[in-house]
C-alpha cells in the first residue's frame, strides 16, 4: 500500500515527465520549423539552340525566406546525378562561379554580397549541353537540385525542382501566325465581298 509520501512523489515525477515530454516537442517544432524557413530557393530553365544546346536558368529565393540563396548545385541530390548528360560548358551571371560536375552544374556565389536575398531573383547561369530540350523533360528528375544559404554544404540545403519553361516549337510559331494571316486575308475577303457597292459602282 502506498503511503501519501510515495504518492506524491510519483505524482511529481509524473508531472516533470510530461513538462519535459512537451518542452522537447516545442524545441523540436521550433528547429524544424527553422530549417524549414532557412533559404526557400526555386528555379526555371528554358532552352534554345538545335544542338549543342543553351540551357538558361534563373534562381530565386522566396520572400519568406530566413538566408539567402549562396549556392545551387542544380541536377543533383546527394548521391544522385539526374541531368541526362554531362554538360560541355557553363557559365554564371557576374559574382557567381559555374562548376561542371558529372551530370549536374554547382553555382556558387564569389562572396556573401552576391547571394540570391529572400524575395531576390538571378538570372544569367547557364549550361550547354548534346542532350535536347526533349530529352531533358523525359529524364526523371532532371530538375531535382539542391540550395544552400552560403557555399555548397554550408547547411542542410533546401531541395527544390527547377521548373523547364517550354517555348514554342520555331515551326509551332510558324504555323500559328500563317493561319493568323489566313484567317485575317479570308475575314477581309468576306467584309469587302458582302459590303453593298458604292455609288458609283
Amino acid at each position: 500500500m502506498r503511503t501519501t509520501t510515495q504518492y506524491s512523489q510519483f505524482e511529481l515525477l509524473r508531472s516533470k515527465a510530461l513538462l519535459y515530454g512537451v518542452l522537447l516537442a516545442l524545441v523540436a517544432a521550433t528547429s524544424a520549423n527553422v530549417l524549414a524557413q532557412g533559404e526557400i530557393a526555386s528555379g526555371t530553365v528554358s532552352a534554345s539552340g538545335s544542338g549543342p544546346y543553351t540551357y538558361n536558368l534563373t534562381f530565386s529565393d522566396a520572400a519568406g525566406a530566413l538566408s539567402p540563396v549562396g549556392s545551387v548545385w542544380y541536377g543533383w541530390v546527394p548521391g544522385q546525378f539526374y541531368l541526362p548528360g554531362v554538360p560541355t560548358t557553363a557559365s554564371a551571371p557576374s559574382g557567381w562561379t559555374a562548376n561542371i560536375s558529372g551530370m549536374s552544374v554547382q553555382f556558387t556565389a564569389n562572396a556573401a554580397t552576391n547571394d540570391i536575398p529572400a524575395g531576390g531573383s538571378l538570372s544569367g547561369f547557364s549550361y550547354q549541353a548534346s542532350f535536347s530540350p526533349a530529352q531533358l523533360a523525359a529524364a526523371a528528375n532532371s530538375g531535382k537540385s539542391v540550395g544552400y544559404s552560403g557555399g555548397l554544404f554550408s547547411d542542410g540545403g533546401y531541395t527544390f525542382t527547377v521548373q523547364i519553361v517550354q517555348a514554342p516549337e520555331p515551326s509551332a510559331a510558324a504555323l500559328l501566325l500563317a493561319g493568323g494571316g489566313a484567317m485575317l486575308i479570308a475575314a477581309c475577303r468576306r467584309t469587302v465581298l458582302m459590303s453593298p457597292p458604292g455609288n458609283g459602282q
